[in-house]
């Protein structure tokens, strides 16, 4: 399945970093999951929805705001609509589900005035005209938290299936979501925005939300984490989300620094990086030196030297010159005799100027 036409979808990701009661700690990596995720859903390589199409809401303070901005999205979207929410996740009297707004009250009596009733978000998503309904929650269903978003609680799991929607949980419906509090993000949107990023060397081209679901269902309870959850209905679970950063079928190296090229045009250095290394390390000196200039730009001078000699090691002129002349100036003067007579060998008229000019400086001729 395709990504979702980024002109026809929305995304709306709602987050509460901080609390005024103090029975709900305070969130800080919750902000970062929204901001964050906005930008792999707003990238080339992610969904590629537009600023106004991709809606990051941290700390959204009233019911009302919240659901002026869902409504809106699932009026407007018609191939994917995705809905994120992290915070803290409370349990009313009456078993219902609540996701919490900054004022949310962790009083059983005052959680249903005080917070989002998850019902008006089911509902809301399971009567969008969207062809593909997403909804991730980072969160569970307690008022009880220490370094974790929520302690043990006993929800009733169907409330979680929206007809024609994918929804993906940090946790059990009986098990705490993990949100550390010295990490940037919590463990579960932590884990899915290292998989965005990075990609999955066992995964296709691009990332479905069934393999996103795999993916992770291995890797947190590998770090101590709780396995998420995840429910799909029809076949809205092999919808992709973003595409396989990890996934290559070039295997030309030129075609390698080409797409390494195009991808430092627009602006994306640590793919075209990538993609350089790759080239690099099959030997491609263009590759390498192409590698070698963004080192220098991230202040890696070290191994943008590495990659240079190496470039130079295998054959390459002008960086033999180039090395010549940065041996000269360090005042190494047979290592640059080496690398001007080794680039004038190669036929490079500037490396024989420089070795002429350096031998006579030595007092011998060319």
């Amino acid at each position: 399945m395709p990504l979702p036409d980024p002109l026809r979808s929305r995304a709306l990701l709602l987050g509460s970093s901080r609390y005024t009661d103090p029975g709900l700690p305070d969130l800080p990596a919750v902000r970062n999951n929204v901001e964050d995720l906005a930008n792999v859903l707003r990238s080339p390589w992610g969904t590629a929805l537009s600023g106004a199409h991709c809606l990051p809401r941290p700390d959204e303070e009233s019911l009302p705001a919240v659901g002026a901005h869902l409504v809106a999205a699932a009026a407007e979207a018609e191939d994917l609509l995705l809905v994120y929410y992290a915070g803290h996740g409370l349990v009313g009297p009456d078993g219902e589900l609540y996701l919490s707004l900054p004022g949310t009250s962790s009083d059983p009596s005052l959680i249903a005035w005080t917070g989002v009733p998850f019902g008006l978000v089911r509902r809301t998503l399971a009567t969008a005209r969207a062809a593909s309904r997403v909804l991730v929650l980072d969160c569970c269903f307690s008022g009880q938290a220490i370094d974790l978003m929520a302690a043990d609680t006993s929800v009733v799991s169907g409330q979680l299936e929206v007809s024609g929607t994918c929804t993906l949980a940090s946790s059990p419906a009986n098990r705490p979501s993990h949100a550390p509090s010295a990490a940037r993000y919590t463990a579960y949107t932590g884990e899915l925005l290292d998989l965005l990023h990075r990609g999955s060397e066992d995964a296709a081209e691009f990332l479905t939300l069934l393999g996103i679901h795999e993916h992770l269902a291995r890797a947190l309870p590998a770090k101590g984490h709780p396995r998420p959850e995840q429910r799909n209905t029809r076949t809205v679970g092999r919808l992709a989300l973003a595409r396989n950063r990890a996934y290559t079928d070039i295997v030309d190296p030129a075609a390698m620094v080409k797409e390494g090229t195009r991808l430092e045009r627009i602006g994306e250095l640590g793919d075209a990086a990538h993609w350089y290394r790759l080239a690099a390390d099959a030997g491609h000196t263009d590759g390498m030196l192409r590698l070698a200039r963004l080192l220098t730009l991230r202040g890696d001078t070290m191994q943008a030297g590495l990659w240079r000699r190496q470039a130079a090691e295998g054959g390459h002129p002008v960086t033999m010159n180039a090395l010549g002349v940065q041996a000269w100036h360090t005042g190494d003067l047979p290592q640059a005799e080496e690398w001007f007579r080794r680039a004038a060998d190669a036929g490079l008229d500037e490396a024989r100027d420089n070795l002429r000019t350096l031998l006579r400086q030595r007092g011998r001729s060319a």
